[in-house]
């Protein structure tokens, strides 16, 4: 028969052993989760400019990642071109048909309502990607203002940040 105090000390071991296991399993965890980020963002050479510039806001429309977007897609490209760029960093783009859909990317330009003159329509393309990050994940929201004509006028990006 084994002595009582060896059995609780062994048992105060195991357990003091497995308390100090927790920390250590979880900073491992948070540590792959950072570098799955990581590798992520510099494979997306677009994504990795935008978050960079937007890293210092809290979230919503981002003016500073809208200049990273316009250093890859230059006003006056081709809408094309540009859904393509978009597509390869995994974004989805949809046509935004819904006048109701449009009305923010307006407002936020000073313009009371879209005109009317065919010659100067505008068209709207939404495109969102949703990416991990070690908490949660970023709702990336790319919104493109073309002419008529197929050329991207102007831009808007907008990052939701959801956590878990």
């Amino acid at each position: 028969m084994g002595c009582p105090m060896r059995k609780s000390v062994k048992i105060t071991i195991v357990v003091c052993l497995s308390a100090a296991a927790v920390p250590a399993v979880l900073f491992a965890l948070i540590w792959y989760k950072t570098a799955q980020v990581d590798n992520f963002y510099q494979e997306h050479r677009l994504l990795r400019a935008m978050r960079a510039a937007a890293q210092r806001e809290g979230g919503g429309e981002s003016r500073p990642a809208r200049e990273a977007l316009l250093q890859l897609l230059p006003l006056g490209m081709d809408k094309e071109a540009a859904i393509a760029v978009l597509s390869n960093e995994g974004f989805g783009c949809q046509p935004i048909t819904e006048a109701w859909m449009r009305q923010p990317s307006i407002e936020a330009r000073g313009l009371t309502k879209a005109p009317n003159d065919s010659r100067t329509s505008k068209e709207w393309v939404d495109c969102q990607l949703r990416t991990q990050t070690v908490m949660g994940y970023d709702h990336w929201i790319v919104d493109l203002e073309l002419e008529a004509d197929g050329h991207l006028t102007d831009a808007r990006v907008t990052i939701l940040y959801l956590f878990l």
